[in-house]
């Protein structure tokens, strides 16, 4: 969602901005703003288009800047507009706010802001008017954070520019804030890749940490004023993740890098010698787990899915499978012998975040598998599970879903065996899953063609039967997320329970049917389709393609697959497909519209 960066230095930061806001742009945005302090006033910018845009701005009007603060907004309360775009700049102050404020009315008139002073229709602006107006009243600003914040209602980090200080105030609770140390400057950023590449050191600021930086010093205290020790972590820029490279988008790149991505999450949990699985340590005691709750939200929810199918499977652990925003409101949840899953990409999704809050006051043991180690969701979990996959900067998640899948599988193994050994026979299977992800890339030019006769389809549909089918709903979803068609995932054997009323002429089904025991139940399913006019693109492999091939209108075979690495292999090609046929369409395939990366509001 919201992006914030603030920089206070020995030189005009304003690129560093601008390269900052350039890296948050994955979170998803709809206008940009930034504001300098120069000679003790404010000097501003803002745009509701692109962060190109702003940078523009900022070079015709030759802003030059120490200390400015910058956001990135995704409107929540008002339309994107210039009045509604953030920065918020009163008489002595400027803020920048990611989060909801609930209460903002109680605000307004727990203060009582005059409403001819609300230009706005955002719940932020409130907080800039409060501000101000303590301010007024000579209260240091360290003490006008916590008079406020101590009243809201919601999740919020914010970030103030103070008139006569020359430093920069920040807060945060329940939305993620980084600090970045660096000799000659200090900076704050709703992540890790919005710092400058020249940053030597994090820290991970934490719930109701308040932050006063200059570029020679910063100081963490809390609520009780008392001064907050917090561990620095070495800072290792990303900027090999932001370069697009030879590729034309991110998303393409991140699906050509599952190959890496996929080894490195393997053998992070794996001793290649001795096929031992090594997580990380906990007290979590695994024998004694009878229920699982997974708990994700969009893509994420499709691999638990895909994860509740190995895990019925495999084990005899009762495993129930839900999405974050329902599941928040549960009344009665399964205590006894319990563990809650988390799978989030980016570790601050606020609905996942919330239910493992939920979860860890019933007293219930929680693991996340995240892709960014030090989120809020990993550091508050008892046992953390990174996916290794890198950052992932294009919105349509690829290679972080496929990296959840190679985790959550370890996990599972993990389950199966006392010893925490892995048979040969898994081993050998996943251990060839980059190559065989290698061999369909291989094939691009071949997806190229299916995506390009989808271009004038007004529906497409994915089907598929058992771990098919959460690769069946996550096709569908990567088709509706970066080409706007109309797109539909169903359990093959649904079909005649109702969609079979969809399929006339031509209408385009993509079914996914690997050589596996559902294979000639899916193949009926494929003839029903067929005799309605419904046109059948398959995804099989060798042994598939041969009972298969008569119904279809076109086939790609892939290579051989066990039901381990089945998920992984299929998931590729569809997301190649939806990447090529956005591409055809012309859309923001990186940033598609009303979409963000990072869901860190509810």
């Amino acid at each position: 969602m919201c992006g914030i960066i603030g920089i206070v230095g020995d030189y005009n930061n304003t690129n560093d901005i601008i390269n900052g806001l350039k890296s948050l742009e994955y979170r998803g945005y709809d206008s940009c703003g930034i504001v300098g302090l120069v000679q003790n006033k404010f000097i501003e910018a803002k745009s509701i288009s692109k962060i190109n845009n702003l940078e523009k701005i900022i070079k015709k009007n030759k802003i030059n800047t120490k200390i400015s603060i910058a956001h990135t907004r995704w409107a929540t309360h008002g339309k994107p507009s210039l009045v509604n775009t953030h920065p918020f700049i009163k008489n002595n102050c400027a803020v920048v706010h990611n989060g909801i404020i609930e209460n903002f009315e109680y605000l307004t008139k727990k203060f009582n802001i005059r409403k001819n002073l609300i230009k706005s229709d955002t719940d932020s602006e409130i907080i800039a008017l409060i501000f101000d107006k303590l301010l007024k009243q000579n209260i240091d600003p360290i003490k006008i954070i916590k008079q406020i914040v101590k009243l809201i209602k919601g999740t919020y980090a914010f970030a103030f520019l103070v008139k006569e200080t020359k430093k920069i105030y920040a807060v945060k609770k329940g939305s993620p804030l980084v600090l970045g140390i660096s000799d000659n400057f200090k900076a704050i950023s709703s992540d890790i890749l919005g710092l400058p590449d020249t940053t030597n050191e994090v820290i991970f600021l934490e719930d109701e940490d308040i932050v006063e930086i200059n570029h020679t010093n910063f100081k963490i205290i809390n609520f009780k004023n008392n001064t907050s020790k917090r561990n620095k972590h070495i800072f290792t820029p990303k900027k090999n993740f932001l370069i697009k490279g030879k590729f034309k988008h991110f998303m393409q790149k991140e699906i050509f890098y599952q190959p890496t991505s996929i080894k490195d999450t393997f053998f992070n949990y794996l001793e290649k010698k001795t096929k031992k699985i090594f997580l990380p340590k906990s007290d979590i005691n695994f024998t004694q787990i009878k229920n699982i709750d997974f708990i994700a939200c969009g893509t994420a929810f499709h691999a638990c899915m895909i994860a509740k199918y190995w895990f019925e499977m495999f084990s005899n652990v009762n495993v129930n499978v839900h999405i974050a925003s329902e599941f928040r409101h549960k009344k009665n949840i399964n205590k006894s012998e319990t563990i809650g899953i988390f799978v989030s990409q980016s570790g601050e999704t606020m609905d996942t975040l919330q239910c493992l809050k939920f979860l860890k006051k019933n007293n219930i043991k929680t693991i996340s598998v995240v892709n960014v180690f030090n989120s809020s969701i990993a550091r508050l979990s008892d046992l953390i599970i990174p996916t290794l996959a890198g950052p992932e900067i294009g919105v349509a998640s690829t290679k972080a879903f496929t990296s959840q899948l190679m985790a959550l599988c370890m996990l599972l193994l993990n389950f199966q065996k006392l010893d925490n050994s892995i048979n040969s026979k898994n081993y050998s299977d996943l251990l060839n899953t980059g190559n065989s992800i290698k061999k369909i890339l291989h094939k691009d030019s071949e997806i190229k063609n299916i995506a390009k006769h989808l271009v004038n389809k007004k529906s497409i549909f994915y089907i598929g039967r058992g771990l098919m089918y959460p690769i069946a709903l996550e096709g569908a979803l990567k088709l509706k997320e970066i080409t706007y068609k109309h797109c539909e995932g169903y359990a093959a054997g649904e079909l005649k329970h109702g969609p079979l009323a969809l399929i006339e002429d031509n209408i385009p089904v993509i079914a996914l049917a690997p050589y596996d025991n559902n294979f000639l139940k899916i193949l009926s399913n494929i003839q029903e389709i067929k005799a309605r006019g419904g046109e059948i693109i398959t995804l099989t492999d060798k042994l598939g393609y041969k009972k298969i091939k008569k119904f279809s209108h076109s086939t790609l075979i892939l290579p051989d697959t066990k039901s381990y690495s089945a998920p992984i292999i299929y998931s590729i090609p569809v997301q190649l497909i939806a990447y090529h046929l956005a591409v055809f369409l012309g859309t923001d395939v990186d940033q598609p519209r009303n979409l963000a990366k990072a869901v860190t509001v509810e």
